[in-house]
């Protein structure tokens, strides 16, 4: 079975955790990342995996002053769990790289097939190897996550939350004429290389660059061995103009359960709630 969001439970992801100052805990093999909240409060955040052990749970988050268990299970948990609004993807698209270039291509949308090529006629590039220096790399991702985040109105974190997790993933971008127009920042773990962040200009829009970039990206993932690309979040009601262009590269959607609360403090737990609405 397909797991969507093992890195998630890595180390790398600990570290990064850590860089952000949050504590981390391992249950029975579950990585679990301590989440503040106002007035000393917090909560136990187990991103894409199960927990089993919910005495040690328990007992951690008396010591954290910890108000609830936040979990996204593989399978449906038990009653006690409720369900909330989801914080990673639900749902996902999944290429199998196990597949030619050729099927691979074939299996697209014919739009997306044709988005690639006239990318490639118009004479947009890709590529790390463009810049020597990962600071302007960086620079051009997050200016460019900064234009699509405005324009889609979509809340981001800090710069530095991003700056810190470029260090533990890879950047990727497409140029037109030396000037950065579309971007990608990739994890790779496990045999999936999982897209998390990208944006583009509406300066060269015509250039279709985002659609050159991923293929790219997906025949870089084959090179190394990966078995799958992980789109890393479709829904057509949410993100319906993202979740097309995805799904024109073809492959499978995957949905899990979702994110559930496990309430501890009860009590706290429903002022929460209410702060919350």
């Amino acid at each position: 079975m397909f797991i969507s969001g093992k890195f998630l439970q890595s180390n790398e992801w600990e570290k990064f955790q850590e860089s952000l100052g949050r504590k981390i805990f391992w249950v029975d093999g579950a990585l679990v990342i301590k989440m503040p909240l106002k007035f000393g409060l917090s909560y136990l955040y187990c991103p894409k995996n199960n927990i089993s052990d919910l005495e040690k749970i328990k007992k951690i988050a008396k010591e954290e002053r910890a108000i609830f268990l936040r979990v996204e299970p593989h399978d449906e948990p038990e009653i006690n769990f409720i369900k909330t609004r989801d914080i990673q993807p639900k749902c996902t698209q999944i290429l199998d790289l196990a597949k030619s270039e050729e099927k691979l291509l074939a299996e697209m949308h014919k739009k997306t097939r044709y988005n690639i090529h006239l990318a490639e006629r118009k004479g947009v590039r890709f590529g790390l190897q463009l810049t020597a220096d990962s600071l302007q790399l960086f620079d051009e991702f997050y200016n460019l996550l900064q234009e699509t985040a405005k324009k889609q109105k979509i809340r981001l974190h800090s710069e530095e939350y991003y700056r810190k997790l470029s260090e533990f993933n890879e950047i990727f971008i497409a140029y037109y004429n030396n000037e950065a127009i579309a971007c990608a920042m990739v994890n790779f773990y496990d045999g999936v290389a999982t897209y998390l962040h990208g944006g583009s200009t509406q300066k060269y829009k015509e250039m279709m660059a985002p659609y050159l970039l991923h293929w790219e990206i997906i025949k870089t993932a084959k090179v190394r061995g990966m078995k799958f690309y992980n789109w890393w979040g479709v829904d057509e009601k949410k993100w319906p103009g993202i979740t097309r262009f995805k799904k024109g590269f073809g492959g499978e959607e995957l949905c899990s359960p979702g994110t559930f609360d496990l309430p501890i403090n009860k009590f706290f737990y429903q002022i929460y709630k209410l702060l919350r609405k």
